[in-house]
């Protein structure tokens, strides 16, 4: 038996007709059920690319520094604004090409030579270890950010379905078709383990309990949203005499991102693996209330001041999910601290400008795990490299690597708690 089966096998799990139910950490059980039991803190990654660009002056500070002004998409922030940090000024030296810089966003590696590695699969290869899955890659419109050593794209879970069923239904495609099928029909996967949950909170505290019943419905919440897209997306429409409009499930952008945040969550609240990346896109129209104009197009605003309006609601409503999902984190306790607090976060872009598919200059919200944060960190143009912040993401997460990709070193001024 190999080290991770071994692990696996003395995790619990709640088991019924056809699904396998990872349970929370819960201290009744001695932390068995959990990362915890490990010996050490757990540590997560969570990579997010908005591939085409976000609008600058929304999201990167005026000052520098600690005591800076709130731009527009971070204003919904504000309560969490001592667990992020802003960064601006970083690149990856030799990359170029706009939107075909977009492989190479977590891999760093120049364009004139072969992709390879990206950052979420170097530190896969050993978190995932520890878990079901070595890495996770999801998508709310795009993921080609995953690269193994031979320079092959990781698939990313293109249905969020799919990955439902992937990581809390057994193997086998007519059992995830049917798994599916009962939650269409507002069937929870819990009812599939309810006499094992009765004898299972017998054994708990009272903390406990409440734990797994919080726990309970958050995976009862993240299935109805999941019913509900699954269920309108094959449902027939009906027939009128009239042009048809665009297909719902497509168009509706942030729906698809809320159930990516939501199975983050769940993901790493299981430790079901330890490592996530998804990508924020679509090419065309999206079902945001006031936008009319694709959004690929509205990122070529021409400094137009109706596509910047429609271009900024759509990306407010990326950093409205991502507060829900860090707020969900930080309340999310695991031992003596919180899934936030083990879990990095970083939210970039290949883009430094969708407007003029500028690779330069790229923007970067790096949120969560142990580090000192509250600050702008503004560095001239060019001066950094982008590795070089993966590298103190690396020894933040445990590693010792001395480089990554285009590296210099660590990032200057980023400090661990």
């Amino acid at each position: 038996m190999n080290p991770q089966s071994a692990l696996a096998s003395r995790r619990s799990f709640l088991r019924g007709a056809g699904v396998a139910v990872c349970l929370p950490w819960l201290e009744s059980l001695g932390g068995i059920t959990h990362a915890a039991e490990a010996g050490k803190e757990p540590r997560r990654l969570l990579l997010i690319c908005l591939p085409l660009g976000i609008f600058r002056d929304s999201l990167i500070p005026k000052q520098s520094g600690a005591g800076y002004e709130l731009p527009e998409y971070l204003a919904p922030l504000a309560d969490l604004r001592d667990r992020f940090t802003i960064v601006s000024g970083l690149e990856h030296p030799g990359v170029s090409g706009g939107h075909a810089a977009q492989p190479r966003i977590f891999t760093g590696v120049p364009s004139a030579e072969r992709n390879r590695r990206s950052l979420d699969q170097h530190v896969a290869a050993t978190l995932g270890q520890h878990t079901r899955f070595d890495s996770l890659a999801l998508s709310a419109g795009a993921n080609d950010f995953g690269w193994t050593d031979g320079g092959s794209m990781v698939p990313a879970e293109k249905s969020i379905g799919d990955a439902f069923a992937k990581l809390f239904a057994e193997e086998g495609a007519a059992n995830k078709a049917k798994v599916l099928g009962e939650i269409g029909r507002g069937k929870s996967i819990l009812d599939h383990v309810l006499d094992e949950a009765r004898d299972l909170e017998s054994r708990l505290s009272q903390r406990d309990r409440e734990k797994l019943g919080e726990y309970f419905e958050t995976v009862r919440a993240t299935e109805k949203r999941l019913a509900k897209s699954e269920e309108w997306i094959h449902q027939p429409k009906p027939q009128v005499n009239s042009k048809p409009p665009a297909p719902f499930a497509p168009d509706e952008i942030i729906t698809n991102l809320r159930g990516v945040c939501d199975l983050t969550h769940l993901a790493f609240k299981t430790d079901s693996t330890r490592v996530i990346t998804f990508g924020y896109f679509r090419q065309d129209t999206v079902a945001v209330p006031g936008v009319s104009v694709g959004y690929h197009n509205l990122s070529h605003h021409g400094q137009d001041e109706g596509n910047i309006a429609q271009l900024k609601r759509v990306e407010r409503a990326f950093f409205d999910e991502l507060k829900t999902l860090l707020t969900n984190l930080k309340n999310t306790k695991e031992g003596e601290a919180s899934l936030l607090d083990r879990t990095t976060i970083l939210v970039t872009s290949n883009l430094g400008s969708g407007n003029s598919h500028s690779n330069k200059d790229l923007p970067v919200l790096l949120a969560g795990g142990r580090f000192q944060h509250g600050q702008h960190m503004a560095f001239a143009p060019g001066a950094m490299p982008l590795c070089n912040l993966y590298v103190s993401v690396l020894h933040q997460l445990g590693f010792e690597d001395k480089s990554f990709g285009t590296s210099t070193g660590t990032l200057k001024g980023l400090e661990p708690t």
